[in-house]
């Protein structure tokens, strides 16, 4: 039951066989769902994260019964009234009591302008649903189900255009992070992670996870602001290696050196893989380049 939109491994908590109703619409990306159940419980697990290519943000109504939400080392419990969160691309636990009854909304984490990195610190959230922009989005979803299959390609449109709107201007009203750092500019950001990697090339152990660690971001907020600059971190730090062993090799003072020695002075962990790599970008090993850099 639903497992087409989300998939869930689910389990009735008395024994009973798991049963009740869902309703499903989609708006372009953004999706709606109602569910009316028994008590179960619904885990999603690591296995069922991998058969998806997307992540989404789940919001769910609270209408009847109750419905406790562990996820990212955090537990919450909805009643009747109240919003909570939850993250498809995170291994998460649903535990439903009662004549449990929820309308929800899942939307992709990258239709919203929350900064990516954020989400990847998030786990359950719960909200007062009486507040702000809730109880007139709980209403449009509610109103929403009846009518999808009426609805042209173009209203379907406008609709998800809409509701991803007014999801994230409610979630901007109800989540107020406490604290939390101003992050640079992503400009600013990708030139201190330049400035890190020239600085730790020597380093065998530089990777994008230690130059995100550096940044206080997450890998893959690294790949993104990489990638608006059409490199991505690791070709970055390979172009900066090899860029300062051509230098290296050409200095009459290192004549001397053996070019494995120089490869290591750079942090080169596999000289034979580099070599294939200097070959096809130079047209030459690192040998032939050093011997025609100091021809007379």
């Amino acid at each position: 039951m639903g497992n087409e939109l989300m998939p869930f491994r689910h389990a009735a908590q008395d024994n009973h066989a798991f049963q009740g109703d869902f309703e499903a619409a989609n708006f372009l990306s953004a999706s709606v769902f109602s569910m009316a159940t028994g008590g179960h419980i619904a885990e999603r697990t690591a296995e069922h994260i991998r058969t998806e290519d997307k992540d989404h943000v789940i919001v769910t109504f609270q209408v009847q019964g109750m419905l406790k939400i562990i996820q990212h080392g955090k537990q919450v419990q909805l009643n009747p009234g109240q919003v909570g969160l939850y993250l498809s691309g995170k291994p998460a636990q649903l535990e439903c009591y009662g004549d449990y009854q929820s309308h929800s909304v899942r939307i992709p984490i990258d239709r919203l302008t929350t900064r990516p990195q954020r989400w990847d610190e998030l786990g359950a959230l719960a909200f007062d649903g009486s507040q702000g922009l809730a109880p007139p989005v709980r209403s449009f979803l509610t109103g929403l189900l009846p009518v999808a299959p009426t609805l042209t390609s173009s209203t379907r449109a406008a609709v998800a255009n809409n509701l991803v709107g007014l999801v994230e201007a409610m979630l901007a009203d109800l989540y107020l992070p406490e604290e939390e750092p101003q992050q640079p500019h992503a400009a600013e950001l990708l030139e201190q992670c330049l400035v890190f990697i020239d600085a730790h090339l020597s380093d065998p152990e530089l990777n994008p996870q230690m130059v995100a660690d550096a940044a206080h971001i997450s890998v893959r907020y690294l790949h993104q602001i990489f990638k608006r600059s059409g490199i991505t971190c690791a070709s970055y730090i390979r172009s900066r290696r090899l860029e300062r062993v051509k230098a290296d090799l050409a200095l009459g003072e290192f004549a001397t050196v053996s070019v494995e020695k120089i490869l290591q002075r750079w942090g080169v962990q596999n000289p034979s893989h580099f070599g294939q790599v200097f070959k096809r970008i130079e047209g030459c090993t690192p040998a032939e380049f050093r011997r025609q850099a100091l021809m007379p």
